[in-house]
């Protein structure tokens, strides 16, 4: 499966934002590739942002409806992640 995502720092803080099918933005399915997308970025919460006809639906384990005010999606840098290559090993910290 292949997502568009955008880091965004509303408030100074980053989330990371993925365009995805509508399907995704409910709790069942959201919570589920909020769960393999998580691997690729450890310390960014994610919010997942369908684009409908009649504007957006998101779904994240916090309130969305203020970031989606602030996020202009049409201006977003988006990237592409292939969620079938798997995430980059995590390097081992140094233990001093």
């Amino acid at each position: 499966m292949k997502i568009r995502v955008a880091e965004v720092t509303p408030y100074g803080s980053p989330i990371l934002v993925a365009v995805v099918p509508s399907e995704y933005t409910t709790p069942t399915h959201g919570a589920d590739l909020i769960a393999r997308i998580q691997p690729y970025f450890p310390i960014h919460p994610i919010m997942l942002v369908s684009i409908q006809g009649n504007g957006f639906q998101a779904y994240a384990p916090f309130e969305t409806h203020r970031l989606l005010a602030l996020i202009q999606l049409e201006y977003l840098d988006l990237n592409e992640l292939d969620l079938s290559i798997p995430p980059p090993e995590k390097e081992e910290e140094l233990p001093f």
